[in-house]
């Protein structure tokens, strides 16, 4: 979870939990208590914001716009809320992947500065009371230009780590041989991924725990999910989908489940026929529907991978090498619209296309310019508003209600008599 997505009030409400509570992150959002909460200061993969970060805050963008979120306000909330594990904050990239040397510096020297305010003494302490598990951040930035911060975490803030977050997986092997003491640490990789093969190669370069930010766009493409780990027994003849599009008019009358012997609640409950239905109605409860069985394959997915850990290291590589040559290496894209997009899920630029299409149409029987006809661009002049108002019902009556109900209002006629 992002902080940046509960602080766009004043006084967020995420914050009026009781202080009794023993875990309020998880009161707020209602998870059950043995499910792991992790939090950083934004998401992931965060929204470009207008400005970069300054000295002493980060720039977030939220539900309302952007805004600055101070480091010291920031380990104030983590303190507040109580996650399972709190990232500590970095300086990021903002608009480009490949910045001058001089902004790379800046970006490590600020990570480490951060990292040590975040970690001050009297905070360890409560952090740890808590029960906070800290995760130290590492920026994607080469080993030379931040080797000084690798040495302070591993010499000076390691009693106070648990686990390293990792925004660039080609930097943990370098980190792993010169940094012995942040071997024993949790890797959490905040890496974007956009395929499942993707996530095995992180795992075989030593990751612990994978960021999925995919499980997002793919349920709101309209695709269900549709791997295992162990891939199915071949030969195939072609590679295997990972994913199959519920706007397909292939499944208009399919009351088969989402993927074949899958056990969640949208695969035990419903059929493609009515994910396909309602995704043609444009109700939310498609997505959510998606949402969840996406989740279940991919917890599936790391559950698997898990047995096969257990059966030993070579017998992960065996399955992930069959499991390249089994599936398709990109998910499928959707077909058809996705959820109305917010203000907080992209940056608006300049002469940007029109992100969410129009919900209503001119249906006069004239078509498109008859008269008559309420176009989208004329809905604020005058004429469009007569115009409107001799072709639609208004939603607010002009009458008070005792004309109303002279009128006959919520009555109907049986035989030339009106009848409440």
């Amino acid at each position: 979870m992002a902080l940046e997505d509960f602080i766009e009030k004043k006084s967020p409400p995420i914050l009026s939990a009781p202080p009794t509570l023993a875990r309020p992150l998880h009161a707020f959002t209602g998870f059950p208590r043995d499910m792991v909460t992790i939090m950083g200061p934004r998401r992931c993969t965060p929204v470009k914001t207008p400005v970069g970060n300054g000295s002493q805050s980060l720039s977030i963008w939220t539900s309302t716009g952007a805004s600055t979120l101070p480091i010291d306000t920031y380990a104030a909330h983590i303190e507040a809320l109580g996650p399972d594990i709190a990232i500590a904050p970095a300086e990021l990239f903002h608009t480009s992947v490949r910045p001058p040397a001089k902004k790379l510096v800046r970006m490590a020297d600020r990570t480490e500065e951060w990292v040590a305010r975040f970690l001050k003494p009297s905070r360890r302490e409560k952090l740890r009371e808590s029960g906070t598990a800290v995760f130290a951040p590492i920026v994607g930035v080469p080993h030379h230009v931040q080797w000084q911060y690798l040495k302070q975490l591993s010499e000076d803030e390691l009693d106070a780590l648990v686990g390293l977050a990792i925004y660039d997986v080609k930097l943990l092997p370098a980190v792993l041989e010169h940094y012995k003491p942040l071997v024993p640490l949790a890797r959490l990789s905040l890496h974007t991924v956009t395929s499942p093969q993707q996530i095995l190669e992180q795992i075989a370069a030593g990751v612990d725990i994978c960021a999925v930010p995919f499980l997002n766009t793919t349920s709101d493409a309209g695709i269900a999910l549709d791997f295992t780990f162990p891939p199915p027994e071949g030969p195939h003849e072609h590679p295997l989908a990972l994913g199959t599009s519920m706007w397909s008019p292939e499944h208009v009358t399919s009351v088969t489940p989402l993927a074949p012997g899958c056990q969640c609640y949208a695969c035990t409950k419903h059929h493609r026929a009515y994910i396909h239905h309602l995704l043609n109605a444009n109700e939310m409860l498609a997505w959510t529907l998606l949402q969840i069985h996406n989740h279940h394959v991919v917890g599936e997915f790391f559950a698997g991978i898990r047995a096969a850990f257990a059966a030993g290291p070579t017998r992960f590589e065996e399955l992930s090498e069959q499991f390249v040559a089994t599936y398709e290496a990109e998910i499928p894209l959707g077909s058809g619209s996705r959820p109305r997009a917010r203000g907080y899920h992209f940056k608006g630029i300049a002469n940007q296309p029109k992100i969410n299409e129009s919900k209503w149409a001119n249906l006069n029987d004239g078509g498109e310019g008859a008269e008559g006809a309420v176009r989208p661009s004329d809905a604020t002049s005058e004429s469009a508003r007569a115009a409107r108002s001799a072709t639609e019902t208004p939603v607010v009556p002009d009458e008070s209600s005792v004309e109303l109900d002279k009128k006959g209002f919520a009555s109907k006629e049986e035989g030339g008599a009106l009848v409440n």
